[in-house]
């Protein structure tokens, strides 16, 4: 039976999906403040073995710990029984509520944590997802975050933060390692790091380690990686996308390429046509930008392309008594010139996806072509929900429900992109799953720990 697995902070389920995916874990409890989310959560992780996942609909901060372990043991599950509980707290940038104005009477006496983490209220995230894991004694812990977490300053010590997270850990009993991994270097089609803590108390586990790389690093290509995936291999066998959401439906041979790459072939899991492939529409001064921009190319070399070619056209076109600036405005007014060209924006905004290499982060703001990096490398218009998940490794049958109405609704772009963008990258997810799996199956393996109950839900 696999094992058993439940996340906290976890969105659409990006990282459980890998697990998941990977055929070695079963998911049991979902916990987000995201109703939408939270409904792609629980719908796209049912199992034959532990049916539809437990969820959890509030704040941490105001979840109790007694419904917390009174939902895992409905699945079978006791307090250290759950094999491995995976999350992203968030370290910073959140509300000021103090932990004891919800959770008057819940706290644990003997967590040690308050003295290191409650003076800075913007810690309560972390503190309360130690928290949860105190109680629950899983075997195996992941917690993930941005890069910056490790080298954030707590108490007046860069760095102090993690160093505080890495030491309640140890006290609970947990051997923990921590690092920055690159979604890229696992089959990602993205660059995207993120930091990882990979706590046990069976056995010490390193992080998982690299299967890709770049191409221009032949010294780890001859060590046996693979190159990394490129947008192109991600996104080259899916189709127009269509203008209105059909909810799924058509054939298979409505994929614009027959037999695609390792990749596309490894994520054409639906047995219809993908859902969410659907793209905003744009007012045309939006289309007028992206139309002039190369794929991977900066705003800035953007921008610098095409001043350079109007002040050509500014001096070929400049009438008799008109200076440049004259016949630039001219120009402009005529629509000839773009005058946007001779505006400082973000260095990535409106920067078409470089088909040839991996895609920069997938964010939550995806669908605002402003922000940069999300337009399509060669079509006028960003990319799509699908395509935004093909880039996060999602598989083409996990359907994102973007409102929690009776009937499934999966054409809300915004809510959709930001799901996405909000998600650990399955892949990278299956690639933890995979890791991990070994070390709890010697743990089983010993005498001492037969029967597995944790494996033998009951169900009523």
């Amino acid at each position: 039976m696999p094992y058993t697995l439940a996340e906290f902070f976890c969105g659409c389920g990006g990282f459980s999906h890998g697990f998941a995916r990977s055929s070695e874990f079963d998911v049991v409890l979902g916990n987000d403040i995201k109703p939408a989310a939270l409904h792609t959560f629980q719908r796209n992780h049912i199992s034959p073995n532990t049916g539809v996942p437990a969820i959890i609909s509030q704040d941490i901060r105001t979840v109790t710990l007694q419904s917390v372990q009174e939902l895992l043991i409905a699945k079978g599950i006791a307090p250290g029984e759950l094999d491995c509980l995976i999350g992203g707290p968030p370290c910073q940038g959140f509300s000021q509520m103090r932990r004891s104005e919800e959770r008057q009477g819940d706290d644990l006496v003997g967590f040690k944590g308050y003295n290191r983490l409650d003076q800075d209220p913007r810690n309560d995230l972390v503190l309360r997802f130690l928290e949860i894991a105190h109680v629950l004694n899983p075997k195996v812990i992941v917690i993930e975050n941005v890069p910056q977490m490790l080298t954030h300053t707590h108490q007046g010590v860069r760095g102090g933060l993690a160093a505080a997270v890495r030491g309640l850990l140890e006290e609970m009993g947990y051997t923990v390692t921590s690092g920055v991994l690159n979604a890229a270097d696992f089959g990602v089609p993205q660059l995207r790091e993120r930091a990882f803590f990979l706590a046990s108390r069976i056995g010490v586990l390193e992080l998982p380690t690299p299967t890709h790389a770049d191409p221009l690093a032949q010294n780890l290509l001859e060590q046996g990686r693979l190159p990394w995936v490129t947008v192109a291999e991600a996104l080259a066998d899916l189709p127009a996308p269509t203008p209105i959401e059909t909810l799924g439906g058509g054939a298979l041979d409505l994929y614009a390429v027959p037999n695609p790459g390792p990749y596309a072939q490894a994520m054409r899991t639906s047995p219809t046509f993908p859902y969410n492939h659907i793209s905003r529409t744009y007012k045309e001064r939006i289309i007028d930008i992206i139309r002039q921009m190369q794929p991977g190319e900066t705003w800035d070399a953007a921008s610098e392309r095409m001043r350079a070619a109007y002040a050509v056209m500014i001096a070929e076109e400049r009438l008799l008594g008109e200076n440049n600036e004259a016949t630039k405005a001219r120009l402009i007014a005529e629509g000839v010139i773009n005058p946007a060209f001779y505006k400082r924006y973000y260095w990535s905004a409106y920067t078409r996806l470089d088909p040839a290499r991996p895609a920069l982060t997938i964010t939550a703001n995806a669908n605002f072509l402003g922000s940069g990096r999300f337009t399509h490398p060669t079509a006028d218009r960003g990319i799509t929900m699908r395509e935004a998940a093909r880039l996060q490794s999602f598989d083409d049958d996990f359907k994102l429900l973007t409102s929690v109405k009776e009937k499934d609704e999966t054409a809300n772009i915004g809510v959709g992109i930001d799901m996405i963008g909000e998600a650990v990258p399955p892949t990278l997810g299956e690639a933890f799953a995979l890791h991990i799996a070994p070390l709890l199956a010697a743990h089983y393996a010993l005498p001492e720990n037969q029967p597995i109950p944790a494996h033998q839900p009951a169900f009523t």
